[in-house]
């Protein structure tokens, strides 16, 4: 039996933590968003980015391509797609569109269009939206929030599984071994840059450039594949750990060169291909996949060890996220007028949001079967009683 990966059970904890904090500090950027607090800083724009935003979501997509590896262990094709479409379409189409993203279109509706009516009011418009669009991979959601994340996944692990398929063939696997002997070598687990500026410069400008459009789908598919090939030979890990100090001053250089093209009017999705466009793609890869290698090299090195928190945290992810987004909303609905700080707010905001999902957690979710199917969990096993 292999043995788990207990560093990549707390690096996903790790990242859906971070995207939480992510969304409860977006109120106080400058960036604009559905809701905004009047008093905004350039600072928080600053240290979301470098922090957090950069890499949080290309680590998911990875940590989900590393998952895919070990769930075709022990599954076939079709045993994975059915397994897809419970963990992700089931949420994503069934609590997700209609439970959790109405009250985020009507808070959008209420505040950025001016409507004052009732959330009831605005359920016939929200679902006449319904409908197929070719400018993103959202299909039928007229509303997507953040769950974008489920739909990307289902689509990549759908369109990738013969990829995945054949790399666990003979030629395949040759193809795996032979890559790990080069990524052994030193910068060798750097070659994965290449892949990823390629797709980038090939697909951002040319396919509905924005973020979450089909061109950021092409880019997360490369993460995914990433992942799953990371998962398949231990000398990645260990070509990871080797690097993870290089991997941080290049996250940091990265970032420096994608905030200074920002900053100095890169209009991102609109941009001629050009020096500028070419650069802008190559800084913000090298940012994601630097402060991968980094974050990914301390946990391999320093969190590899079984605990009970980690064991709640990876059963708890999916419907933390699924749930996040619309608490943090309508926490921040109520607490964004108060005559506070920035920090004071972010920090209420931030306990208020995290309280309220783990008790909908643990009161709702996590012991009723009939919810946790819909939250894409897996059931409960009965205890059968012993009879005398």
């Amino acid at each position: 039996m292999t043995e788990r990966r207990y560093d990549v059970d707390w690096l996903r904890v790790i990242a859906v933590l971070a995207v939480f904090l992510l969304h409860t500090s977006q109120f106080f950027g400058t960036g604009g968003w559905i809701l905004e607090n009047a008093e905004r800083s350039f600072i928080v724009d600053v240290l979301r980015g470098a922090l957090i935003d950069r890499w949080v979501m290309p680590l998911l997509f990875l940590l989900s391509g590393v998952a895919s590896w070990y769930a075709l262990k022990s599954r076939n094709a079709g045993q994975y797609l059915l397994d897809r479409v419970k963990r992700l379409l089931i949420p994503l189409y069934g609590v997700g569109l209609f439970i959790l993203l109405p009250p985020q279109a009507y808070i959008d509706w209420s505040v950025n269009s001016g409507n004052s009516g009732t959330i009831w009011q605005m359920i016939p418009r929200y679902l006449s939206n319904l409908g197929l669009s070719l400018q993103t991979p959202y299909s039928t959601l007229p509303y997507a929030g953040h769950l974008w994340f489920l739909q990307h996944l289902f689509i990549i692990s759908l369109v990738m599984l013969p990829l995945l398929l054949f790399l666990r063939s003979k030629a395949g696997r040759s193809f795996i071994d032979k890559l790990a002997g080069i990524c052994l070598r030193p910068g060798g687990i750097f070659l994965f840059l290449i892949p990823l500026i390629g797709i980038r410069i090939a697909f951002e400008h040319f396919m509905f450039a924005r973020p979450q459009s089909w061109s950021d789908l092409f880019a997360y598919a490369v993460f995914f594949v990433i992942g799953y090939i990371i998962a398949v030979d231990p000398r990645y890990t260990e070509s990871i750990k080797k690097h993870g100090w290089v991997g941080l001053p290049l996250g940091i250089l990265g970032f420096g060169g994608f905030a200074f093209l920002v900053t100095s009017g890169y209009n991102w999705g609109a941009e001629p291909f050009s020096l500028k466009y070419v650069l802008f793609q190559i800084t913000d890869v090298v940012c994601q996949w630097g402060w991968i290698v980094f974050i990914f090299s301390m946990a391999a090195k320093h969190l590899n060890i079984k605990s009970r928190v980690v064991t709640y945290g990876n059963e708890a992810l999916l419907p933390f996220y699924v749930l996040h987004l619309t608490v943090v909303y309508g926490a921040a609905w109520f607490i964004l007028p108060w005559n506070l700080g920035i920090l004071p707010k972010f920090l209420i905001i931030t306990v208020v949001s995290f309280i309220v999902i783990m008790a909908l957690y643990e009161g709702l979710v996590r012991h009723l079967n009939v919810v946790r199917f819909l939250f894409g969990m897996r059931l409960k096993k009965r205890r059968v009683r012993e009879t005398s």
